[in-house]
């Protein structure tokens, strides 16, 4: 388990049964961009606390230690976080719990309105953490190199080294394996330096010298029936294979339809392949992923222009709660406001279709209660940037649906 997960577990136990108020604190505190810089993220978070009513203690007096704990925890330094939660909760026996969260990827529906800081003060909004776990596809990294090919799963952000997937294999196959490896790797070497070019494939006498026989099929079959078992076993939906051009290849014929189903990305051999740091990670296999990212949801809207399926806010929220919504697509920067009937739980676009189900509907931000209308009515979202986001906003009328029937 990463460590993101385990703190959400953490704020399940300490927070979200929780019969008093809560502190609940979302930032964007991305030190890349020009509005965060010399974080001038702290002084916006504190000028939207300002603008909240006061929080008081037990005996009516502003409760000031949680306020210090609260500042406290933002001025601590994290410089490879993009999105900051924080929470603060006096539990029955007046105890402070506090928490805060790095996360080093983007939240959705965050304020834009207070520049992208969302705080509330009541029941506590832990909503865009557990979307985040539930929803976020989990990513594998296989690593092609040397004596030992490594796994790394990759979650919001995060990056670890899941040694379980190989343990079962000895050294001595490994080294065996590494030494094959690098005779195939200087043939090909050879062979660039030659003006008819370089070939993905070995002839039969190449093949022969190079001694890839019996041992190395079987070998590898082996290797890719242990990736299999880590795929499932870690839950992940996209793979990612980082090596040489030839290794990557010819492993690949290797993988079961499955496996090879969710390979969204190959990347060539880093340079200091044999001593890879987490940054080299990250620097090599994020950016292939958010890539992978932007043309699934690309793809996805393509779907739903095919099937075909909705969209404008109005005819999508008329088939949301109608149980017809499969996949609920919003932008990634939800601004728009619906009309709600808080009685009934019923949210339309316009007014008028609002005031047929209550008398008194309140226009509300759609970001609020777009968390609750996916969980009732079963439709998973699907929040989309980059090319998507402007596609849906600019000819989709900002939001989209893929339909059960």
């Amino acid at each position: 388990m990463l460590g993101f997960e385990e703190q959400i577990r953490s704020l399940r136990e300490h927070f979200a049964q929780t019969q008093t108020p809560v502190l609940s604190i979302y930032c964007d505190i991305n030190p890349a961009k020009p509005e965060n810089a010399g974080k001038a993220w702290l002084k916006r978070v504190k000028n939207t606390l300002k603008d909240l009513p006061e929080i008081r203690n037990r005996d009516g007096k502003r409760d000031t230690p949680l306020y210090d704990a609260v500042l406290d925890l933002l001025e601590a330094e994290r410089p490879e976080a993009r999105t900051l939660a924080l929470f603060a909760v006096r539990d029955a026996d007046g105890d402070l719990h506090t928490e805060r969260l790095d996360l080093r990827v983007e939240l959705p529906v965050v304020d834009l309105a207070r520049g992208r800081v969302d705080i509330r003060y009541g029941t506590p909004y832990l909503t865009p953490l557990f979307f985040a776990v539930d929803e976020y596809e989990r990513a594998g990294v296989l690593h092609l190199e040397g004596a030992k090919w490594r796994f790394y799963e990759v979650f919001l952000g995060e990056i670890r080294e899941d040694e379980q997937i190989f343990a079962e294999v000895r050294p001595d196959e490994w080294r065996e394996v590494r030494d094959l490896a690098q005779r195939i790797t200087d043939v090909f070497h050879l062979r660039s330096t030659i003006s008819v070019g370089r070939y993905d494939r070995l002839n039969p006498e190449e093949r022969a010298a190079a001694k890839v026989g019996a041992w190395m099929h079987a070998f590898y079959g082996r290797l890719s029936q242990l990736l299999d078992k880590a795929l499932h076993r870690l839950d992940i939906e996209r793979l990612v294979l980082m090596g040489e051009q030839w290794q990557v290849s010819h492993f690949e014929s290797y993988l079961s339809r499955g496996a090879r189903s969710r390979i969204v990305a190959r990347i060539a051999q880093p340079k200091n392949a044999s001593a890879l740091t987490p940054k080299d990670l990250e620097i090599h296999v994020l950016p292939a992923l958010e890539e992978a990212e932007r043309r699934a949801e690309v793809e996805l809207l393509d779907r739903i222009c095919e099937q075909p399926g909705l969209w404008g806010m109005g005819p999508v929220l008329d088939a949301l709660q109608l149980g017809r919504v499969q996949v609920w697509v919003l932008p990634w920067s939800l601004e728009a406001r619906v009309w709600r009937c808080p009685e009934d739980r019923f949210v339309a676009a316009i007014l008028d279709v609002a005031r047929m189900i209550c008398a008194e509907p309140e226009e509300v931000a759609l970001r609020d209660h777009v968390w609750d209308l996916a969980a009732e009515f079963g439709a998973r979202l699907e929040f989309v940037r980059g090319p998507a986001e402007e596609r849906l906003l600019r000819d989709m009328g900002g939001t989209a649906a893929l339909l059960r029937w």
